[in-house]
């Protein structure tokens, strides 16, 4: 092999090299962030519970300081309701229930997710959900800055209110909707009974960390490749050069 080859051969050895270990790097970054995340919320969880009052310095300060175990108190609006599709829990297909909360006139109604419910696999056009409680109700539960976020991909279905949707967007909600939202979402844990609603909802929400695995799979695999790479062009570099 010529000095030149040799060169351009080293050359792109060594730009694979960087490309494997920064693929690596960044699977081993989103691994740790999803630890240190579901840490923040399980310390979170275990903290006492914060009363939001009616008023916009008090939902911008809990806005603010995510994710938090809040008590708020509100009228659903079950006609605002969205339902977060493509959600499965132990296998079944289904979606998550996103209802309003609206603490008082003039204020940005907080958005509760009351749980999940298994799709109708025979008519999967019907939605049949058991509605919120009406009068004014107490909501405990932690408030996150958006539920679970699903790829997206090319263009998305056209937003109603009520209906399926892929992702939660603040912004297309309440253009949708007609109404103003905070930017958080309360993962619903109980009623002002102090007890779980009885509305066939289940309240078992994804733990971050349950992909950490598949992360660090990855990168090993490309920290492996770049190892590869490395003792091959040192092998075959080695070899040449002595063959020159």
């Amino acid at each position: 092999m010529s000095r030149r080859k040799l060169i351009a051969a080293l050359i792109l050895a060594a730009i694979g090299i960087a490309a494997a270990t920064s693929l690596g790097l960044w699977q081993t970054r989103r691994g740790d962030l999803k630890v240190a995340l579901q840490a923040q919320t399980d310390a979170a969880e275990r903290a006492s519970v914060a009363e939001i009052m009616p008023s916009l310095n008090a939902i911008a300060d809990i806005a603010a300081a995510l994710p938090r175990k809040v008590r708020v108190s509100g009228v659903f609006n079950a006609a605002g309701s969205i339902y977060l599709d493509n959600r499965s829990l132990g296998g079944v297909a289904g979606f998550y229930v996103l209802t309003p909360l609206v603490l008082g006139a003039d204020l940005p109604a907080v958005l509760v997710d009351r749980g999940w419910q298994a799709r109708n696999m025979q008519d999967q056009t019907r939605i049949t959900v058991a509605p919120p409680p009406s009068g004014r109700i107490s909501v405990e539960g932690l408030a996150v800055a958006r539920p679970s976020t699903l790829l997206e991909l090319g263009s998305t279905t056209e937003q109603r209110v009520p209906g399926m949707w892929q992702n939660l967007d603040y912004s297309a909600y309440e253009v949708a909707a007609g109404v103003r939202v905070a930017r958080f979402v309360i993962r619903q844990a109980r009623l002002q009974n102090g007890s779980v609603s009885v509305d066939g909802l289940r309240r078992e929400w994804p733990r971050l960390v349950s992909g950490v695995e598949r992360h660090r799979g990855y990168a090993f695999q490309w920290y492996a490749l770049a190892t590869l790479i490395a003792v091959l062009a040192l092998y075959f570099g080695w070899k040449s050069w002595r063959l020159r």
